[in-house]
């Protein structure tokens, strides 16, 4: 067994596959609480119910009293002969962040994954948003190669207004070296090593953005361009450095 799996679900919650049509209909709902979505935009009903006909898979986060205030929702992909997992979304109910909460429902995608005989996870994710990136490469092991510049376009959601949707592509190796320390607790970058190449990002970009978006898409510009100065020499994203005004991605050589 994983070591992760003794310190599974955080206390005063419980994760579940959803799928009762109010589950379903509450993932739904709870987008428009996390993201502020406007209609359009939601990820219908209909899609959480094919999800877990197909091979996907739509997990939630439920509080002592049965209040849904999380997600994680995954859908089938292949590339070429190689199957994974697409992840579509994860999310948790302002008010129940910073508990465990993501992680614990990424750990629920992993086993799921590894029970259907799937070894890797995709999804994407803003590069300039130090939290998410500090939960996928510091405590997933997750690894990125690609940058995509305005992948979805223009999106109406209280974290990207103003700013063009650029997308990192986290690769999720489930059964790699790097991934069983991270979540073992343990540095899946070895921390001794120097890193080929750095680059910074805002600590706060919401702050950011509050005080001067003008600033803030010059930040963009500037990491999307070293982004794919760096993909382009074959580096790869293996390590993130948080901090309290600033963070860094941490970029080796490409291995695979």
């Amino acid at each position: 067994m994983d070591t992760h799996q003794k310190t599974r679900n955080p206390v005063g919650y419980s994760l579940r596959l959803c799928e009762s049509q109010d589950d379903l209909a509450g993932c739904v709902r709870i987008q428009q609480q996390i993201w502020d979505y406007p209609g359009s935009e939601l990820y219908p009903l209909r899609l959480f119910v094919n999800l877990g006909q197909i091979g996907g898979h739509v997990v939630g986060a439920f509080t002592a009293e049965g209040e849904q205030v999380g997600l994680v929702a995954s859908m089938p992909a292949w590339r070429g002969k190689r199957r994974y997992l697409y992840s579509l979304l994860l999310g948790i109910v302002p008010g129940h962040e910073n508990r465990g909460l993501g992680r614990a429902l990424k750990l629920m995608q992993r086993d799921l994954a590894l029970a259907a005989g799937i070894d890797c996870v995709e999804w994407s994710f803003d590069p300039l948003r130090s939290r998410n990136a500090n939960l996928n490469i510091n405590h997933l092991g997750a690894q990125v190669r690609r940058y995509e510049p305005n992948r979805y376009g223009s999106v109406d959601s209280r974290f990207q207004r103003g700013l063009a949707s650029d997308r990192l592509i986290a690769e999720w190796w489930l059964e790699s070296p790097r991934a069983k320390r991270a979540l073992a607790g343990k540095p899946a970058r070895n921390s001794r090593r120097k890193p080929a190449c750095t680059i910074e990002i805002p600590a706060d970009i919401d702050a950011l953005i509050r005080k001067d978006m003008q600033q803030a898409r010059a930040w963009q510009v500037r990491v999307r361009g070293q982004f794919q100065q760096c993909f382009a020499e074959k580096l790869m994203v293996a390590g993130f450095a948080p901090g309290e005004s600033s963070a860094q991605y941490l970029l080796d050589a490409y291995e695979g």
